[in-house]
């Protein structure tokens, strides 16, 4: 075993475990799931290189490092973006929130009451 996997094997599993406790929690459900396979891929890629090698080679790379530099960029975009989605859903609450605010103190204004400002 290298120093590599004695020191990346137990981060992983601690890992795994800290996303396995969230499994328990039914609003989390399908994140949780998704969060202890990717731990228990990274495991077995870990304690077996020579397998990312063979699963490279049957999809037409020749080397299991670029399977795994390919695979993380991708999922560098697709997590971009689904972040990207979710700030842009965010900021269109808060504009809604914001304009129901200020139509609740406009009409307080009208009516003589006093505005509650923070």
């Amino acid at each position: 075993m290298r120093l590599f996997q004695l020191v990346a094997i137990p981060l992983i599993v601690v890992m795994l475990l800290l996303s396995a406790r969230n499994l328990f929690h039914r609003s989390r459900l399908i994140v949780s799931m998704f969060w202890v396979l990717l731990w228990l891929a990274t495991l077995v890629a870990v304690a077996n290189p020579d397998r990312t090698t063979g699963l490279a080679r049957a999809l037409g790379l020749w080397r299991g490092a670029d399977l795994l530099v390919y695979s993380a960029v991708l999922a560098f975009i697709v997590g971009f973006y689904v972040v990207s989605l979710k700030l842009r859903q965010l900021s269109r609450e808060v504009t809604v929130l914001t304009r129901e605010l200020a139509l609740i103190d406009a009409e307080r204004k009208k009516e003589g009451r006093p505005s509650q400002q923070p």
